[in-house]
């Protein structure tokens, strides 16, 4: 499977140095790796992520220090997406995937390398809870590099639906029949779907629960307009009038209101489902250098706090507590980060194929 590349251009001021280790010519991999005159990696990469993972603010310190690497994107919707164009034979070097959805499968696959933990500069730096989420650090070895986090709950339309839902009951009211959304990833759809029929703990659910939750998402099938795939994609759905009311995230409300739509955010009283990604590196990445000082960047300051600052992202390094303005940490939930008391861990299901295939079977209802 083939996927057009979106290329950016990097030529622009190169702000400061990376350290020595990451700077190596060994270990680059033998791909498209050309030498830079400033010493620092160079060469394609290929970076498969959210959208928001290359959002071209977020990345302009990246670009800016690394002006001899061709950083080549493509996105995708979900992790199920992600793995399955994977193994289907498209080719990356640095992936991006949730915890919630597949971290820990994409590395039982083998769509993962175990990282060489000498090169990840700031990994000292990264919260201890981050580190210890499933996926991360496998058998003794480390995958992923966590980089952001944060909570999932219900965006609306305040002009639209004038009171303020809080219950995932609200996503499926029959009077937002046809103009509700919700994100289509397996383990929060399935998430939203328990929690809404009252099973308080869904990671635990019996076989008889998730056919109780799968046929009722497929009983209130017509309640969703569309199951939305990216920021891109919801965000249009909100600004075109075509939904009113969705699951979603704070950062997504905060960027709709900022482009003039008075999208809001609210916590369902059931349960707020915390989720954390990250970054790891295929075992056929082409250009390590590159892949590792990309990893890097991801975990330094400034994207860090763009994150925290723009998306009300909870971020990995521990210094953007002293980093940011109390306002900025209190937006983000950096001062609650882990205390909530109706926290879900977005954590994969042990059994997450029967999951996958039943929120496959509600998507074709």
């Amino acid at each position: 499977m083939t996927m057009p590349w979106i290329k950016r251009s990097t030529t622009v001021l190169v702000l400061c140095g990376l350290v020595a280790a990451a700077c190596s010519s060994g270990g680059s991999g033998g791909g498209d790796v050309t030498a830079s005159s400033n010493g620092k990696p160079s060469g394609t990469l290929r970076l498969f992520s959210y959208s928001d993972g290359f959002d071209p603010e977020y990345m302009a310190t990246f670009y800016e220090e690394y002006p001899d690497i061709d950083l080549q994107t493509a996105s995708f919707g979900s992790n199920d997406e992600a793995i399955a164009k994977l193994q289907a034979g498209f080719q990356a070097d640095v992936i991006n995937s949730c915890v919630d959805e597949s971290t820990l499968e994409m590395v039982k696959r083998g769509l993962y390398a175990p990282l060489d933990v000498s090169r990840l500069e700031n990994w000292d730096q990264i919260w201890p809870s981050m580190k210890a989420l499933p996926g991360v650090q496998v058998d003794g070895q480390t995958y992923l590099v966590p980089v952001d986090a944060g909570t999932a709950g219900i965006m609306y339309n305040a002009d639209v639906v004038t009171t303020a839902p809080d219950s995932w009951l609200d996503l499926f009211d029959p009077q937002w029949t046809g103009r509700a959304s919700m994100e289509d990833v397996s383990v929060t759809a399935i998430d939203i779907g328990a929690l809404a029929t009252g099973i308080t703990d869904p990671l635990a659910m019996t076989p008889d629960q998730l056919e109780q939750v799968k046929e009722f998402l497929i009983e209130h099938r017509d309640q969703f307009r569309t199951f939305w795939k990216g920021d891109p994609d919801v965000k249009a759905q909100f600004k075109s009038g075509e939904i009113v009311i969705s699951s979603g995230y704070p950062g997504t409300a905060k960027s709709l209101r900022k482009e003039g739509v008075n999208v809001q955010f609210a916590v369902a009283q059931e349960g707020q489902m915390l989720w954390t990604c990250g970054y790891g590196i295929s075992p056929d990445a082409q250009n390590l250098d590159a892949a590792y000082a990309l990893l890097n960047w991801y975990t330094t300051l400034p994207p860090q706090i763009y994150a925290s600052t723009n998306w009300n992202y909870i971020t990995s390094n521990m210094g953007i507590m002293d980093a940011v303005p109390k306002s900025v940490i209190e937006n983000a939930g950096l001062d609650t980060f882990g205390q909530a008391t109706n926290a879900i861990p977005a954590s994969p299901p042990d059994d997450r194929s029967a999951w996958v295939a039943a929120w496959t079977e509600v998507k074709a209802s």
